[in-house]
C-alpha cells in the first residue's frame, strides 16, 4: 500500500525562503566581515613634532623623518609638501609618488639653513591622494647669532686646562670652566659647548655659561678635535686614526672611519663629515654614517683644525711643504678650488666659521673675512700652543 503525504506548498515555500534567508545573510556576513575589520590608511610622522633646535646663522642642519602608514589598506599616490619659511627645504623624499601598503614606511628629510636670527616654524605634510588620509608634523628651527667665540686655553698639566668665551669683537674675554686635564679641540651647540680633553681622553660638555660640566665620554685614546650638530658630537682620535661620534648625552658611542694615518679636526655640515689627516697631509670627507670615505685635498703638509660652511671647507696648514710661515686655507666642498686665504701664520691650530668670518688659534685668537680680507688678532696671552676654537650663541 502507498501513502503519500502532501504537505501545503505554502509551509514548504516558507521553510526553503527561512533557509535561503538564513544562508544569505550568512553569506553577506561572510562576505562583509574582513572588509568590515579593515580600516583605511593611516599616516604619521616621527618624530612628530620635530625640533632642530639652534642652528648658527649661515649653517645647516638636517633632519629625516619617517612616514608610515599603520592602517588598514593602503595610502595610494602620497604627495609630500613644506610649507614654511625658505630656511626650510626637502633635501630628500622617498614618499612622493608611492603607496604605502600597510606596515611600510618611507623617508624625507628637511633642512634648516637660517638666514637671520629668530625661531620660525614649518609644516610638512603627506596626502594620500586616493584616501582621505592625511599626515602633518609641525617643524621648529631657530637661528643663533654667533654671539661669543669660545676656545680652549690647554694648560700644563695636571688640570690648569680651561674654557674661554669672548665677544666676536674680541671684548669680554672671561673664564668659564676651570681644572681641565688638556682641553684641546671645542664645538659648541645651541645649549651647550663640547671639548676633547687629551689628557683624561675624555669628551666634556657643559652649559654656554661654563656651567653643569659633564663627562660624557671616557677612555679615549688621545682624543683631538669635536664637533657638533643637531643629534650627535664627533670626534676623531690621531693615534687610534678613527672619526667616532655619539648621542647629545653620551649614550650610543659609535666608530664611524678608521684606518685614518693621523686624524686630527673634525667639522659636520647636514650631509657629510670632515676632517684633516696632518700625517697623510689631506683633507677627508664621509657621510654622516661613516661611508664613502673620500680625499678631498692632497698634497697637505700638516692640516690641523677644519670647518665648514654652507659652500666651503677652511683648514689650517700648520708648516707647508719646504718650511715657511702657516697658512689658512679654503677649497670648495667638493675639494676643487684650493685657495690659500691667510699667511705669515706660526702655528695655527682650530679653525672656526660663522656667517661672515674665519676664526682660527695661532699664539692669538685670530679673526678674518671668508675671503681672508682684513685679517688680524682678536685675543692674545694663550697658555699653551694646543687649542681649538669655535664660534656660536652665547
Amino acid at each position: 500500500m502507498e501513502f503519500r503525504f502532501n504537505l501545503p506548498r505554502v509551509l514548504v515555500t516558507s521553510v526553503a525562503a527561512a533557509a535561503l534567508a538564513v544562508g544569505g545573510a550568512a553569506a553577506e556576513v561572510a562576505a562583509a566581515g574582513p572588509a568590515a575589520a579593515k580600516t583605511g590608511p593611516v599616516l604619521a610622522f616621527t618624530p612628530s613634532p620635530d625640533g632642530f633646535g639652534g642652528v648658527t646663522v649661515g649653517q645647516k642642519a638636517s633632519q629625516t623623518l619617517k612616514l608610515a602608514n599603520t592602517g588598514g589598506t593602503a595610502a595610494r599616490a602620497v604627495q609630500v609638501a613644506l610649507s614654511g619659511p625658505a630656511a626650510f627645504v626637502i633635501t630628500s623624499d622617498t614618499c612622493t609618488g608611492t603607496s604605502l601598503v600597510p606596515g611600510k614606511s618611507c623617508t624625507v628629510t628637511v633642512q634648516f639653513a637660517p638666514s637671520s636670527p629668530g625661531t620660525v616654524t614649518a609644516a610638512l605634510t603627506a596626502v594620500s591622494a586616493k584616501s582621505t588620509a592625511t599626515a602633518t608634523d609641525p617643524l621648529t628651527g631657530t637661528g643663533a647669532a654667533a654671539e661669543h667665540v669660545y676656545w680652549t686655553n690647554y694648560g700644563a698639566f695636571p688640570n690648569t686646562g680651561t674654557i674661554m668665551e669672548a665677544n666676536p669683537d674680541g671684548t669680554g674675554e672671561t673664564t668659564i670652566v676651570t681644572g681641565q686635564n688638556g682641553p684641546y679641540g671645542i664645538a659648541v651647540g645651541a645649549s651647550h659647548i663640547y671639548w676633547a680633553a687629551d689628557g683624561d681622553g675624555t669628551i666634556m660638555a657643559a652649559n654656554l655659561d661654563g656651567t653643569g660640566v659633564t663627562t660624557l665620554v671616557t677612555g679615549l685614546n688621545h682624543p683631538s678635535d669635536v664637533a657638533v650638530n643637531a643629534s650627535h658630537i664627533y670626534w676623531t682620535e690621531g693615534v687610534a686614526g678613527t672619526v667616532t661620534e655619539v648621542n647629545l648625552d653620551g649614550t650610543g658611542v659609535t666608530t664611524l672611519v678608521t684606518g685614518q694615518s693621523g686624524a686630527d679636526g673634525v667639522a659636520v655640515d647636514a650631509s657629510h663629515i670632515y676632517w684633516t689627516d696632518a700625517v697623510s697631509g689631506t683633507v677627508m670627507e664621509a657621510n654622516l654614517d661613516g661611508t664613502g670615505v673620500t680625499t678631498l685635498v692632497t698634497g697637505l703638509s700638516a692640516p690641523e683644525g677644519v670647518a665648514v660652511d654652507g659652500s666651503h671647507i677652511y683648514w689650517a696648514e700648520g708648516a707647508p711643504a719646504g718650511g715657511g710661515p702657516g697658512t689658512i686655507m679654503s677649497a670648495n666642498l667638493d675639494g676643487t678650488g684650493v685657495t690659500t686665504l691667510v699667511t705669515g701664520q706660526d702655528v695655527p691650530e682650530g679653525v672656526a666659521v660663522d656667517a661672515s668670518h674665519i676664526y682660527w688659534v695661532d699664539t692669538n685668537i685670530n679673526e678674518a673675512n671668508l675671503d681672508g680680507t682684513n685679517p688680524h688678532s682678536l685675543i692674545s696671552g694663550l697658555n699653551f700652543g694646543f687649542n681649538g676654537v669655535a664660534a656660536g650663541p652665547q
